[in-house]
């Protein structure tokens, strides 16, 4: 072990002592891999101290690991364990802003090593990569080395515990006399914002949740579910709940309810917005918008009649004729038919072609009140009307199914093929199957979608337009079942 003492930094915007951490671990998962060294360094009213410890991880350290931090299995071996020096480090964070050049890596390991002693660590947390992307957004890498290359900071022993500390504290300090106190303020700020939480509510939940994409569940009193959202980060997402001003007292009414916080995470963007459409429908969370469970969606389609007039029928989503556009989908034919009411009023149509189908020759209610601009009595003609009627309802005009049948949509949640992923099989805009999976999906399965009829979703027609019309990262679009070549 080894200490320390030097000149200290005052931050601006951190009210309070400073503890700048690094550790080196056997390697980057923190529930399977262990910390092999910690470096702090401490900044109080007392002056800036360092200290550092190697720590026994209790497992062999890989040796491309050993190759970057120098650090072998028998340097470890006769150092102590964190049990050993826990209480220490206690003493040196407690009652500091935890500070670490990615800062969740870091904290994550040691509150994770302190959790398997029964204890649980909160301290407030700043990021130096993060605080460098914000005050020098004209740099496009800001890692550790490119932050030491940039400001020429001296560093004799790169991936070491307390050498990168060190490295980061002097970013720090060069950071502060660089820009203007009122900036590097406003940077801290933005990360050191203390959440509002609710008295109930434990504050370890939140160093517990995941920082990518999925679904999270707020619960009240008696496990009661109070909302569900969606993110591409979650945990970040979660805490704009109880950070910053809320803009409605609705919302603060939720927040001051909310007891427990899970989690689902999920492949990609397109997985979180699917559940998150499901389980709103599904569980009807108190506070979020009442989605009803609607067994048919009604369309509109044009169907010729003898004399060559476009007439508008309202029929269900299921068995609409996939020859023909589909305009709207609306939860009753009620709902259907007021449309036609509104856009026939506006385009100068004929009530015996949108209100109640009848055969022309006699003016009609609208025409007598000099709306409807004469179908129906022979002073507008039929190409006329059709072609208005088309560009009334043009706007809710449904995209056609771009594929000669289903399809398979592949969401992954990294690059390579061994990635996790999502399947989801779709036919017409409709969501048949689902499956999740690591590696190679299964086909054959996957080609089984069973008997259940496939139900057209508002929210899913939607979701499914953008990513199908401009596939994003981590996606591709696959036939079903015969070819696995993507389309083009």
């Amino acid at each position: 072990m080894s200490e320390n003492v030097f000149e200290p930094l005052r931050l601006p915007g951190v009210d309070g002592p400073l503890a700048v951490v690094d550790i080196e671990t056997t390697g980057g998962s923190v529930t399977r891999d262990r910390i092999t060294e910690i470096g702090i360094v401490e900044v109080d009213a007392q002056g800036v101290r360092e200290w550092s410890t190697l720590i026994n991880p209790q497992m062999p350290i890989p040796r491309s690991i050993q190759g970057l931090t120098g650090i072998s299995d028998e340097m470890v071996a006769e150092a102590p364990l964190f049990a050993q020096v826990a209480k220490e480090i206690v003493q040196r964070l407690e009652g500091k802003t935890f500070i670490a050049h990615n800062v969740r890596f870091d904290y994550g390991f040691i509150r994770n090593a302190f959790a398997d002693l029964g204890f649980t660590l909160s301290l407030d947390l700043l990021c130096t990569v993060k605080l460098s992307r914000a005050l020098y957004p004209e740099h496009k890498r800001h890692g550790l080395e490119a932050i030491i290359q940039r400001f020429g900071i001296a560093a004799d022993s790169r991936h070491r515990a307390l050498a990168d500390a060190r490295a980061t504290y002097q970013f720090l300090c060069l950071a502060a006399q660089d820009r203007p106190a009122e900036a590097v303020m406003a940077a801290v700020q933005v990360q050191t914002r203390r959440p509002s939480l609710p008295p109930g509510l434990d504050p370890a939940i939140l160093d517990q949740l995941p920082g990518g994409p999925g679904v999270y569940y707020f619960y009240g009193e008696n496990n009661s579910l109070l909302y569900v959202g969606k993110s591409v980060d979650i945990r970040k997402r979660v805490l704009s709940h109880f950070t910053g001003d809320r803009v409605s007292a609705k919302a603060m009414n939720l927040c001051q309810q909310i007891r427990d916080i899970q989690a689902a995470p999920t492949t990609g963007e397109l997985s979180a917005l699917l559940l998150e459409s499901q389980e709103i429908k599904q569980k009807q969370p108190l506070f979020n918008r009442r989605l009803r469970r609607l067994s048919s969606l009604y369309t509109l389609q044009l169907e010729e009649d003898e004399h060559g007039v476009l007439r508008p029928v309202v029929v269900d989503a299921r068995e609409a004729s996939r020859s023909r556009r589909m305009y709207g989908l609306f939860p009753s034919k009620k709902k259907a038919r007021e449309l036609l009411l509104g856009v026939g009023k506006t385009a100068g149509l004929c009530d015996h072609v949108v209100v109640t189908p009848a055969a022309l020759g006699n003016a009609c209610m609208s025409r007598q009140l000099k709306r409807c601009k004469g179908l129906c009595t022979g002073d507008w003609s039929v190409l006329h009307h059709n072609t208005a009627l088309m560009d009334a309802l043009a706007e809710q005009a449904l995209k056609a199914w771009p594929y000669p049948g289903p399809v398979v949509l592949l969401e992954r949640s990294g690059e390579k093929d061994s990635a996790p992923y999502t399947a989801f099989v779709l036919d017409n805009w409709c969501l048949l199957h689902t499956q999740k999976g690591v590696g190679e999906p299964d086909w054959d399965e996957l080609g089984t979608t069973g008997d259940e009829p496939a139900v057209l979703d508002r929210d899913i027609y939607r979701y499914l337009v953008k990513v199908m019309m401009k596939p994003g990262k981590g996606i591709r679009i696959l036939p079903l079942p015969d070819s696995l070549t993507p389309f083009p």
